[in-house]
């Protein structure tokens, strides 16, 4: 109690922000007391991970000035130096190295907030949370920090300019703000904060600590012109751009963005997915534009839904080459992206009300339109109530089509204990229009045990995918989950906490087709050297599945056995330098009977492996292998087939840092699948199965990609980019094709490979 108290007078009631003429701290990683004797110090630290809130056993120090310019902070971090960890890394890759991190609400209404992060090796992490607790690291601020290592002790400056956000107008002498300083510490792998709570709690943002700061406004223009070249040899395609994104903070609460003839070469490559299912696979952002300030715009839950998913702008235009008398000519115009005209964004503060508006417009060509795309966004925050508004519109000229999307969004924080969020979905398009529902209420009755159930039903008309993202529609879910943590394992044991979970979910469709049952128990242990193990147990009951038949309106389902799975999971911590991890997995179902079935089979194995040759250089593999048999695929109609799938996965990454300025990556994988013994099924109106002597052939798919990149960041979020990407893709009628044979021919019979050059300046 008394550390708190003391630490509650110490946030809340000192100013820690004095007048104009203080000094800006020389951002050096190197704490001078002379340049930090206005300031005050935080020395009270609480362990949340795991969530015991006991003192940690190594000192930390955290200091706070700031002037017109910004928020200065430092750390000291006391510790054995010998068991440093400091692996460079790239940005916003977190728990490779011992970290200090700020979080700090602006607005101070516990909505939204500010992530902050340093390693020791320097790398700096990054993000905004929303919502109270939701962490999304896409964005990446102008901000800078530095670290140093001294002989007992290593140590953090930040430097946070006000202009990296958007501050809400305010013309008292003071502000207040919410912060929150925190530190990993690699050697006992655990969190500290200053304050009694962490990400995962329900009132996270609100219990950040209160300080009043002088009440200082600015306004920048931040220009960032670009120009980049690109030559791909494969698809004889030449490009040169020339383009710029503005963004200027007027200082009262309004933030204006535009990007002109942006360019949407990705210096950061997706992942190869090869998806067989109903469901369309969710690729994050990756462009700068559309993750600065974007924050205001995220109405999402988890990889159910998005209402605004900017990856559709810029996506491959639509085209009706029938339409044409050079009908040829059309089609090898075609391309896998749109060009834009523009796209311009603009948010304004208001006390406890946040507004915005999203416009986009893709470039109209010579056999295609492009898309015109609106948002307009309104949220209000009262007290522990948070509730908005967004709607959506999208135009597409070509089709003569438009979709109008609404979302209410509802947060609710009652206490500590419970908190209620939910979402109400709306659309139109055309003459079609469509629901749906999301609500979720979460209970902690202490720190150590928490239930999560969840509510979704999403109708068959509900269609987000103009401009947003919705993996099932025609869907409902009940789920929930729960967890007992332990925390309490003395200074002899090997264990940091353990945690015993279950989670349960029911599912189906709107006409009460039910899926499967599913109820997964689960015990994770998580260890004082960073090890941890996990074991997964499934179970699922019979029942129907309302997917692999595509929502065919006369079969809408396939009838499916029950099935049990074990899944075994461990990371492993050999030095400060290799890292290693495994996953083994074995699931199993009961034959069909309405069919030569001998039964459903899946093995999964996984070998992970990390090696850090120095704090500059850093190896990973990864090699997966999977067995399945009795795999069942849709073709078509109420065509369906089974057959044993083998799958093969190499993937590795080489990351090279000469100081903070260089970097080198290389990123690789290869997958292989093959499909053989394939049998010819058919589901009829009762979702059984049965065999309809339909030839089905065999086949195999190989995939590659490589991409090798240098980056030079020659001044804060100005980069020189040299990139050589290629990729292949092979699909074959044969299943003889050994795995070793198909990484061979997607690497030999490339479908692209390009050189490309880009450079990015900010003024």
């Amino acid at each position: 109690m008394t550390y708190r108290k003391n630490l509650k007078k110490l946030l809340i009631l000192i100013i820690l922000l004095t007048s104009n003429d203080i000094n800006s701290v020389e951002l050096d990683g190197v704490i001078n007391d002379a340049e930090w004797e206005d300031s005050k110090s935080i020395d009270v630290f609480y362990t949340v991970y795991p969530f015991s809130l006991n003192k940690p056993s190594l000192k930390t120090e955290a200091r706070l000035i700031s002037n017109e310019e910004g928020i200065f902070i430092s750390f000291k971090n006391y510790q054995n130096i010998k068991k440093l960890r400091s692996i460079k890394s790239s940005r916003d890759i977190l728990n490779e190295s011992d970290t200090n991190v700020v979080v700090i609400d602006f607005g101070n209404n516990g909505v939204e907030a500010y992530e902050f992060a340093l390693s020791s090796a320097g790398t700096q992490v990054d993000g905004t949370f929303t919502n109270g607790n939701d962490l999304n690291r896409d964005w990446d601020g102008d901000w800078s920090g530095l670290t140093t290592k001294g002989e007992d002790y290593w140590s953090s400056e930040f430097f946070i300019p006000w202009t990296v956000t958007t501050l809400p107008k305010n013309e008292g002498e003071l502000r207040d703000i919410r912060i929150m300083f925190g530190r990993y510490i690699y050697e006992e792998n655990i969190w500290i904060s200053s304050i009694k709570s962490s990400y995962s709690r329900n009132k996270f943002l609100s219990r950040l600590s209160k300080v009043s700061v002088k009440n200082f406004s600015a306004s920048k223009l931040s220009i960032f012109p670009y120009a980049s070249s690109f030559n791909d040899s494969v698809m004889d395609s030449k490009t040169n751009r020339l383009g710029a994104d503005i963004f200027w903070n007027t200082g009262t609460g309004r933030q204006i963005n535009m990007t002109i003839n942006p360019d949407f070469g990705q210096a950061e490559s997706d992942d190869l997915v090869v998806n067989f299912s109903a469901q369309e696979t969710f690729l994050s952002e990756k462009r700068a534009f559309f993750t600065e300030n974007q924050s205001l715009f995220t109405i999402k839950d988890r990889d159910k839904f998005s209402v605004i998913n900017t990856r559709r702008i810029g996506a491959a235009p639509d085209y009706d080459c029938s339409k044409f008398d050079d009908e040829l000519a059309c089609q090898a115009s075609e391309k896998l992206y749109s060009d834009l005209d523009y796209a311009f964004r603009i948010t304004e503060k208001r006390d406890d009300l946040d507004l915005g508006v999203f416009i986009a417009k893709e470039s109209d060509e010579t056999y295609s339109t492009g898309r015109e795309f609106t948002a307009i966004r309104s949220r209000k925050n009262i007290n522990n109530l948070t509730f908005g508004h967004v709607v959506t519109h999208v135009s597409n000229r070509l089709l003569n089509e438009s979709s109008t999307v609404n979302a209410f969004d509802f947060d609710k924080i009652f206490t500590e204990k419970i908190r209620l969020t939910s979402t109400l979905l709306s659309s139109r398009t055309n003459e079609s229009t469509g629901y749906g529902l999301k609500s979720s209420i979460r209970y902690r009755p202490n720190k150590d045990q928490s239930t999560n159930t969840t509510f979704r039903y999403f109708d068959k008309s509900l269609d987000l995918n103009d401009f947003g993202y919705l993996k099932d529609s025609d869907y409902f879910q009940l789920s929930s989950r729960s967890s007992k943590q332990q925390t309490n394992y003395g200074n002899d044991s090997s264990l940091n906490s353990s945690e015993v979970s279950v989670w349960w979910s029911i599912s189906g469709d709107t006409n009460g087709n039910t899926n499967p049952v599913f109820i997964n128990p689960q015990i994770e242990y998580f260890y004082k050297d960073g090890s941890k193990f996990n074991a997964f147990f499934t179970f699922k009951s019979s029942g129907k599945n309302t997917t692999i038949t595509r929502k065919n309106p006369i079969y809408p389902f396939a009838k499916i056995k029950s099935s049990q799975s074990i899944t075994l999971d461990y990371e492993g911590i050999i030095s400060s330098s290799f890292e290693y991890d495994w996953r083994i997995s074995f699931d199993k179902s009961p034959k069909y009977k309405t069919w030569g079935s001998n039964g459903y089979k899946k093995e999964f194995y996984k070998l992970g492996a990390k090696y850090s040759f120095d704090e500059n250089l850093t190896f990973g593999i990864n090699l997966i292998a999977k067995k399945e048999k009795e795999w069942l695929r849709w073709i078509e109609q109420n065509q369906l087939s089974s057959s044993d799938l083998g799958r093969r996965e190499i993937s590795f990454n080489l990351n090279w840092y000469r100081g903070l300025k260089h970097e080198l990556r290389l990123k690789s994988q290869f997958i292989a699948l093959k499909s053989k013994s394939p049998i010819g099924l058919s589901v009829n109106e009762q979702g059984y199965l049965s065999e309809n002597g339909n030839g089905i052939d065999s086949f195999s798919i190989g995939q590659a990609a490589l991409q090798l990149r240098y980056k030079y960041e020659f001044a804060p979020l100005s980069n020189i980019y040299l990139i050589y990407s290629k990729g292949g893709d092979v699909s074959l009628d044969n299943e003889n094709n050994d795995f070793l044979n198909l990484f061979e021919d997607a690497w030999s019979n490339p479908a692209n490979e390009a050189i490309s050059i880009k450079i990015r300046l900010k003024y």
